[in-house]
């Protein structure tokens, strides 16, 4: 019982620093595409991803895990998840219900469990 209690706690010290990390990611996007409008909604994922991913790379070593983990390994977990934001995107963009900010605020939510899951027993053992 101690040690799915413990589980959950971490769960939500993700969840935490995930939605911070997910507000600054879309803070970014909002704000690279309101500068330049006719800038890809691709290119402002990519600098958002690139500024919250230090957000949550930060968060989770002091916050959520209470350790360095493997950098490297996280990186390649949030990439994963990135190309998996990004597959969304271009779903929603190509089937053009939805465009720019909004289908980069939909793609940014639809990935978190997996990472969690990637970060919890593989970069952060």
């Amino acid at each position: 019982m101690t040690r799915l209690l413990a589980e959950v706690a971490t769960l939500v010290r993700f969840g935490g620093i995930g939605m911070i990390a997910t507000l600054v990611h879309i803070a970014v996007a909002g704000v690279v595409l309101w500068c330049w409008p006719p800038l890809s909604p691709f290119v402002a994922n990519l600098i958002a991803f690139l500024v919250a991913f230090q957000v949550s790379l930060w968060g989770h070593r002091r916050f959520t895990f209470r350790q360095q983990g493997k950098w490297h390994r996280f990186l390649l977990v949030a990439a994963a998840g990135f190309a998996l934001n990004n597959v969304i995107l271009a779903a929603l963009v190509t089937a053009g219900s939805i465009a720019g900010f909004g289908a980069i605020v939909i793609s940014t939510f639809a990935v978190p469990l997996l990472m969690y899951i990637a970060a919890r027993f593989w970069a952060f053992t």
